[in-house]
């Protein structure tokens, strides 16, 4: 199976949202009370995220959302939510790095910065990535 890594175009959206309202489910569960997937669909629907679908010719496979984040002194392409079938990510990963990296560059980003598992790590350092913070959470009962 040949799976690629697609930009929804706006206006598109709409019409893909039924296919990857499972991912957003997930996404939702992931940010651990941080969003839902309300949050999320109006992030993408006011353009202030933009939603990138695993799929090959038949199928969508899972989504990744994205950033164009601007900060005080840099702009960086941020990578808020992904979401898929088990085992889909290492088929994507070597060309999802390539077209994150195009796509930030064309669009005047610093770089690329994302939160991920710990097991990430080792795989990210590959394509240049260090890990340079933790994120420690507590949450109030």
């Amino acid at each position: 199976m040949k799976l690629d890594i697609s930009l929804v175009p706006y206006g598109m959206i709409g019409s893909v949202v039924p296919n990857v309202l499972k991912y957003l489910e997930v996404s939702e569960k992931w940010s651990r009370g941080r969003s839902v997937v309300d949050d999320i669909l109006r992030f993408l629907f006011t353009g202030q995220m933009q939603l990138w679908v695993v799929l090959d010719e038949e199928n969508i496979y899972g989504h990744i959302i994205t950033e164009i984040k601007q900060y005080p002194q840099a702009k960086m392409f941020v990578i808020q939510y992904c979401a898929m079938e088990p085992h889909h990510l290492a088929a994507v990963e070597d060309q999802m790095q390539e077209v994150a990296e195009r796509f930030a560059k064309d669009n005047g980003c610093a770089g690329i910065e994302f939160m991920g598992r710990p097991g990430w790590s080792r795989s990210m350092k590959k394509y240049g990535y260090d890990v340079k913070s933790v994120m420690f959470q507590k949450f109030f009962k």
